[in-house]
């Protein structure tokens, strides 16, 4: 009796353990990012995905990426900024449903008359992560509705890339030349002066260094990455972490425009929510009670065992 008893205080220790886990419960768009697209810059077509990845109650993780492809500037009919946010949000709406189709915990919406969409998360979930890979070089603006960076605990990462590892290339090419071509990287703050930065002769690792000093105490060059690049063989638009990027921790501004003037450079721009580390967290709880549970449950069975052919 009393080994009873002791079982089944074990049985409600764990589940108490568990409660922080399985007790969340999200509001609807509590986690927001908006986006505001312009007219791409690019003469030819070029892509743009955008990644966003969730968690329902702190054990349930999915993660979708829409990619399209974004017609240049010699196109018979360039696309428009509104344009593009429709097709964007579009491509990332259908990768949700596909990806998870009955956990659809995250959903991109699009503005009527407005070039920009907003990403939030469904109610009972939250999102981790979101990641934008842009190579159409138009001006990006980053914000969350009604609150700074720092009050909503998203932080930020820039990774520039090479356009020529990614484009879908016609020919076979046996050496790529991984350069930019020259012009510029504009950064801007809320309704600060811009930060502009020349790119011609410069690395991908010269420049994110550059921009680091430039933004000064809000940003930190960084050779680890906010979080891990999404990445799969069967497309060169995933790309891999390069070894460097500019992080902005706790930033204290309520938007941030990113604009690439440069054919041969993309960027990568990351928002780390505050459920990653508790999502990895709460993974690694749920493992351990569940292997307690499975110790516990061992135990007792062992124990009704000998105690049946002792009588």
């Amino acid at each position: 009796m009393i080994t009873r008893k002791l079982f089944n205080l074990s049985i409600l220790l764990a589940c108490i353990m568990a409660l922080p886990s399985i007790s969340h419960a999200n509001p609807e768009k509590a986690d927001q990012l908006l986006i505001q697209t312009s007219t791409p810059k690019r003469s030819i077509e070029t892509s743009f995905s955008s990644m966003v990845s969730w968690q329902k109650e702190g054990i349930n993780f999915n993660k979708a990426n829409g990619l399209t492809f974004i017609k240049g500037t010699d196109s018979k009919k360039p696309i428009s900024a509104i344009e593009v946010a429709k097709k964007v949000a579009g491509s990332l709406n259908a990768a949700i449903k596909t990806e998870a189709p009955s956990d659809r915990g995250a959903i991109a919406e699009v503005s009527r008359d407005k070039a920009e969409f907003l990403i939030s998360n469904k109610a009972s979930f939250a999102i981790d992560r979101i990641t934008t890979r842009d190579y159409t070089n138009q001006a990006l603006s980053y914000s969350i509705p009604g609150k700074s960076f720092s009050a909503a605990s998203v932080d930020i990462s820039i990774n520039l890339v090479y356009t020529a590892a990614v484009e879908y290339i016609r020919d076979f090419v046996s050496d790529l030349k991984l350069e930019t071509a020259g012009g510029t990287i504009t950064i801007t703050l809320d309704n600060n002066a811009p930060i502009v930065i020349q790119t011609k002769g410069k690395t991908t690792e010269q420049l994110e260094a550059e921009i680091a000093n430039a933004l000064g105490s809000k940003a930190v060059f960084s050779s680890t990455p906010i979080y891990p690049n999404f990445t799969e063989l069967r497309s060169k638009n995933y790309k891999p972490f390069d070894g460097g990027e500019v992080q902005l921790l706790g930033l204290n501004a309520k938007s941030i425009t990113i604009d690439i003037d440069d054919s041969g450079l993309g960027v990568l721009t990351k928002f780390r929510f505050p459920y990653t580390k508790t999502a990895e967290s709460d993974s690694g709880n749920i493992f351990i009670i569940i292997g307690l549970l499975l110790i516990i449950g061992t135990a007792f069975v062992l124990y009704s065992k000998r105690n049946r052919q002792a009588t």
